[in-house]
């Protein structure tokens, strides 16, 4: 297991580097991200490498015990390569052209950039590719986040990609309906890149925008990967790079997974009560190989960063943390930074280290939570997070609810929505995993759709034979309305999905932000917001209905068997407490159990991780300023505190378990 930082060598005296890898080897340290902005440091001028440097480095880390995972940059380039042609800047909608100075402000399409960054990636992989000390390689940072590029670069390649989509102009114009408006093309030439304009663009221009712009993303992680593999050939080191969950779209990780050893992320929770906010992250990310992976960047000291809320830990809280991440299946974690810059945009960063290179508060916390990680992590490395639940998680659908239009509404009610459903999970005690539209349903008792408005013929079947063998889809509004040219189908939904539902469309009503409309299931109350579908039960059973508006006595929630499973359909966007308690009736049913026997009390987190051969460790997380207690319905040893518990588990504010058990 990697307890890791990112450090930057290149802003440090190299004669104090001893003294840093000396504060890291004492903090259990055993490996550090590096080069991912030193591409000037690298090769300072144009074809003239200087790896010297780096080579001293590495050396000397090597003597600390300290592995090495290296950044073939693409996005952060030297001065001169932009002198030698400025079109490598991105060329934003508006039509301005970004400034240097900045970071990833160049068009990872363009020839000059592309080149120059394949041929130092290559260069590296030559100079360390079977060096021991060099554990991986990890493509770039954080790729994909910069503005959309419309340059003449992006312009050329953006036709060449709708052309082998879509092969004839005819065929074009007919999937994205162009004869709305009266804007049918004659050439693929006559196509532009959706620019600043006066009102909205067609929804099936910017679907396949979306696809392109992701395309050009992975593309760019294939030009390095495919730069460094032949000079890892043979070797244990292993490819990877960090994506940005849940906060960036712009990229089917999914795809971008492929090219990929192991996945990894950035994460930057708040601290306090909301600690576990964008948890949902982390399930997704070891969704992308259904596999352990590693966080990249781990925030730990609070930022100095003026009126921040959630932002400063309290004493305790980077143990949860760490173990939070690695509870949600992280095998590997970076602090981002190890020392706080001086210098830069970023100086007011929380780091291990101060200014300079000194011990923090955090540094102590850091050095306990080392020895402690040292002495479990091997016992916990390669096991799984293992769960019968799922959310669907889909880039095409997101993309489409999330274009910015006055037609599509709130851009954020997809993360909002998956995350209810995640959360509502695992407030329950459960597992929850996340599951792309290519991944594997058949893995889960309980699949949930939050919303997945971009089907198609494959996708549909899938479901459908996913809930005849067994399985249990429970699915909201937006559901089957539309193809992937972001056109709706004739009947408004995919006749596979009337099939599923057995239900007719009639229409969808809506209701402010500030509207709640009522709805009844159990004989309880419960409210429901945004959008209402209303339909026609037909061979569907009506669960619940609608309580309020004029829509009252419209069916709500309604269950249909198909095959040996079931298809739910709630017609709204419910609040969480009736989730809480629909699922827990569920998870009832099909006889999934909680993870301790019970509901674990507010701000306690329960996780578990399971080896192949049945071990088990849950992980139970206070995430409150408070002392918690929960029942245990067994006798378990905690190999965190190395201490056997029965009957009531106590824990400290921000205290941290680790439970085995054997089945």
């Amino acid at each position: 297991m990697l307890y890791g930082a990112c450090y930057y060598p290149e802003h440090r005296e190299a004669h104090r580097w001893e003294e840093d890898l000396q504060l890291m080897r004492e903090a259990g340290i055993n490996a550090l991200r590096i080069t991912e902005f030193a591409w000037k440091s690298m090769e300072p001028s144009e074809g003239i490498y200087d790896f010297e440097w780096l080579d001293e480095f590495i050396r000397l880390a090597d003597n600390y015990a300290i592995q090495i995972v290296l950044c073939p940059p693409m996005r952060t380039v030297p001065a001169w390569l932009v002198e030698m042609d400025r079109t490598v800047l991105i060329l934003t909608q508006e039509g301005h052209r970004l400034e240097y100075a900045s970071r990833y402000t160049f068009c990872v399409n363009h020839p000059l950039l592309r080149e120059k960054a394949s041929r130092l990636a290559s260069a590296m992989a030559t100079q360390y590719g079977r060096l021991p000390s060099v554990i991986g390689w990890h493509l770039d940072n954080e790729i994909g986040d910069e503005p959309d590029c419309h340059c003449p670069v992006c312009l050329a390649k953006w036709r060449s990609w709708l052309k082998r989509k879509y092969e004839g102009i005819d065929a074009l114009n007919t999937a994205w309906g162009t004869v709305f408006w009266g804007q049918t093309f004659d050439r693929f030439e006559q196509i532009a890149t959706p620019r600043l304009t006066k009102a909205d663009y067609n929804p099936a221009y910017i679907q396949a925008w979306r696809q392109f712009r992701s395309d050009c993303n992975v593309n760019a992680a294939r030009l390095l990967a495919e730069a460094v593999r032949p000079h890892i050939q043979d070797t244990k080191q292993y490819v990877t790079t960090n994506n940005q969950m849940l906060w960036n779209n712009r990229t089917d990780y999914y795809e971008m997974a492929k090219l990929l050893d192991i996945t990894g992320t950035n994460y930057y929770p708040p601290f306090g009560d909301r600690c576990r906010s964008i948890e949902l992250g982390l399930a997704v990310n070891r969704s992308l190989k259904k596999a352990p992976f590693h966080v990249y960047e781990l925030r730990n000291e609070g930022h100095a960063i003026l009126g921040a809320e959630g932002n400063t830990p309290a004493p305790g809280e980077l143990e949860r943390l760490v173990l939070h991440t690695i509870a949600n299946g992280a095998d590997g974690v970076f602090f981002f930074p190890w020392k706080r810059f001086p210098f830069g945009s970023e100086q007011n960063h929380g780091a291990i280290t101060d200014f300079d290179g000194q011990p923090t508060r955090i540094y102590d916390e850091c050095q306990a939570l080392g020895k402690r990680l040292h002495r479990i992590s091997q016992s916990i490395e390669g096991s799984q997070v293992v769960s019968e639940i799922a959310v669907l998680y889909d880039f095409p659908s997101r993309w489409h609810i999330e274009h910015p239009s006055a037609w599509t509404g709130n851009p954020n009610v997809y993360v909002q929505h998956i995350n209810k459903l995640y959360h509502s999970v695992r407030k329950l005690g459960y597992n929850c995993d996340a599951v792309g539209r290519h991944g594997d349903f058949t893995a889960y008792k309980l699949l949930l759709v939050p919303m997945l408005p971009i089907v198609d013929d494959g996708l549909v079947l899938k479901l459908q034979q996913y809930a005849e063998s067994g399985g249990v889809i429970v699915f909201h509004p937006l559901i089957g309305i539309k193809n992937e040219e972001a056109s709706y189908y004739n009947e408004r939904l995919h006749p596979g999905i009337i099939q599923l539902l057995g239900s007719k469309p009639l229409e969808a009503a809506t209701s402010g932000a500030q509207t709640r409309v009522q709805f009844s299931w159990r004989d309880r109350l419960y409210e429901g917001d945004m959008l209402h579908e209303l339909v026609q039960a037909e061979s569907a059973q009506v669960a619940g209905a609608f309580a309020s508006q004029w829509y009252e006595g419209f069916p709500a929630v309604t269950v249909q068997p198909v095959g040996n499973g079931h298809s739910w359909f709630i017609a709204t966007f419910a609040e969480e407490r009736f989730y809480l308690d629909f699922l827990e009736e569920r998870c009832r049913e099909l006889r999934i159990p909680t993870l301790l026997g019970t509901m674990p009390p507010a701000h306690i987190e329960t996780t578990m991780r399971q080896h192949a051969d049945g071990t088990r460790y849950v992980f139970v997380l206070n995430g409150s300023s408070d002392t918690a207690a929960m029942k245990l319905d067994r006798q378990m040893y905690d190999v965190w505190n190395d201490e056997w518990l029965e009957g009531e588990l106590l824990l400290k504010p921000y205290g941290v378990r680790v439970l085995i058990e054997r089945t």
